[in-house]
């Protein structure tokens, strides 16, 4: 019995210290000025320009490259979200960002304005030349 409580506490230690390795890992930064980090890796193809992406996200004003105010929840409207990755239609911010996920991932992404909303406020919601904040869970690319 000790031995199994042993190998018990051994494995939530593991698990533990893993989830707090993982949010320390230092993001990669794109020549864009995109900072992104892997928070799970997914399996099957890899998203692409051209595909459709299906995700949930949250987003946040960032403040000071932490999350702020939380500007929406995908997960809380109960409505994933989808878009052709490469188009015009989304943020360049997402295209950059979930280019390369793997369905059942999940990624944090650090977007400058010029790869956000920019100059523009959106409707009292994202101030001007607001950094954002995304975590991005890829459910499936069509």
């Amino acid at each position: 019995m000790k031995k199994y409580f042993t190998g018990l506490i051994t494995l939530i230690l593991l698990v533990v210290l893993s989830a707090v390795a993982k949010a320390d890992d230092p993001f990669n930064i794109l020549p864009s000025g995109l900072e992104y980090r892997d928070l799970r890796v997914g399996s099957g193809p890899a998203a692409h320009p051209g595909a459709t992406a299906v995700i949930h996200f949250v987003g946040w004003l960032s403040d000071n490259g932490q999350r702020g105010k939380e500007i929406y929840n995908s997960r809380q409207e109960r409505q994933p979200v989808s878009f052709v990755i490469g188009t015009e239609k989304v943020m360049q911010g997402w295209n950059q960002g979930v280019t390369g996920m793997q369905p059942g991932g999940r990624r944090m992404l650090r977007i400058p304005p010029e790869l956000g909303y920019g100059a523009k406020a959106v409707d009292g919601i994202v101030p001007a030349n607001a950094h954002l904040i995304f975590i991005i869970e890829l459910l499936d690319l069509r």
